[in-house]
């Protein structure tokens, strides 16, 4: 009696997939001949060069970091400074990786959690203007959720008419650089580059900032508050990528299109497996998030109890990427926040399914049918 195939077994939430050994290799070798392992070498600046070149940005409008955090810190830094006695306060979106908020605390700040509109995923610019907590803020940090594409025109705005610093934390926007050529002088974006990201370094980040002198001030930042010297002439931390970092990144560009043609496909896969569920338009998918994410939109926290059920019953991964919010996880419970009905709607319904670069149809069907019941 012929036994029968094995299942297979049902895919993770995320299964990052970097380049393989063989085409880190040639980088690895360079490192081997010029023993420049770490602080600013040759390959982390080839990296910002040909990444500014992809985006069609200036030259020196992208800095490295050692991961998505440090970049966040180090903006943080650069434009509002750490945090004063007049103003302790960072408003921050409880909808968020809790990154976000340590990132404030480390420089100094306080987080007050504010609420983001559920439509957009987004806080609401106009509405942080008029916040009662405005004058005791010294720094603002929206979140691009999810790699959406941030309004940088309204926090340009938002920057001007308070007079306060605004640093985005748009993670996992990456792709939305590209396709938009997202800069600005005013208003820093911090990315990340770690593993679960669409592009990554392994582990790493930069910063994407347009002002003249934001490329040598970051890089000041994250080199322990020195450059051109020895002496820490501003706050600073040890936030630098290192070149085995960069030469990850450098072969992740080398095959940087077939990976973007991956992508696409998944999504088009997801698409098409939805719309055969009776799930059509309940997903959000890459171009409109990172490519790192597919999400489905319950119409509510019942629907969504049983997609998780089900799923969970299966044997099936998933998860709330955000959590129920920042506020209420216990190192922050305690922190000031407004009323926060838009994050507990986003926390009550959006499931994050599982991705990566060569998920097949055959795995992906079955989470989507157990997810539509």
């Amino acid at each position: 009696m012929t036994a029968p195939p094995p299942k297979t077994a049902p895919p993770p939430v995320n299964r990052p997939l970097l380049p393989s050994a063989a085409q880190i290799a040639p980088y690895l070798e360079r490192i081997d001949a010029s023993r420049w392992y770490t602080n600013r070498g040759p390959l982390l600046v080839e990296l910002e060069q040909r990444l500014c070149a992809l985006a069609g940005l200036p030259e020196q409008a992208l800095t490295l970091t050692a991961s998505g955090t440090a970049a966040l810190e180090a903006a943080i830094l650069a434009t509002a400074g750490p945090a004063s006695a007049a103003r302790p306060h960072a408003l921050i979106p409880s909808y968020t990786f809790p990154a976000t908020a340590l990132a404030a605390e480390r420089c100094g700040y306080r987080p007050w959690f504010v609420d983001v509109d559920p439509a957009t995923m987004a806080v609401d610019p106009r509405a942080l203007a008029r916040h009662p907590q405005l004058a005791r803020c010294g720094v603002i940090l929206p979140v691009a959720a999810y790699g959406m594409r941030p309004d940088l025109a309204a926090y340009e705005r938002l920057r001007a008419e308070t007079g306060i610093a605004v640093v985005v934390d748009a993670a996992a926007a990456f792709e939305q650089v590209l396709a938009h050529r997202l800069i600005s002088e005013q208003v820093p974006l911090a990315l990340s580059f770690h593993a679960t990201k669409s592009f990554s370094t392994g582990e790493g980040g930069a910063v994407l900032w347009g002002a003249a002198e934001g490329y040598a001030e970051i890089s000041r930042i994250i080199n322990f508050g020195f450059l051109e010297g020895r002496e820490t002439r501003s706050p600073g931390l040890n936030g630098k990528l290192s070149d085995y970092h960069a030469a990850v990144g450098l072969a992740m560009l080398d095959i940087w299109p077939e990976r973007q043609a991956a992508q696409a496909g998944v999504a088009a896969l997801y698409r098409r497996s939805a719309a055969d569920c009776g799930l059509d338009g309940a997903l959000l998918l890459t171009p409109e998030v990172s490519s790192a994410y597919a999400l489905l939109r319950c119409r509510d926290a019942s629907q969504a109890a049983g997609v998780t059920e089900r799923l969970t019953r299966r044997g099936m991964d998933w998860r709330r990427w955000y959590e129920g919010g920042v506020h209420r996880m216990r190192h922050f419970a305690a922190l000031p926040r407004d009323a926060l009905p838009g994050t507990e709607e986003l926390a009550a319904t959006l499931i994050g399914l599982p991705t990566a670069i060569d998920l097949s149809r055959d795995a992906l069907d079955p989470v989507l049918r157990a997810a539509a019941g």
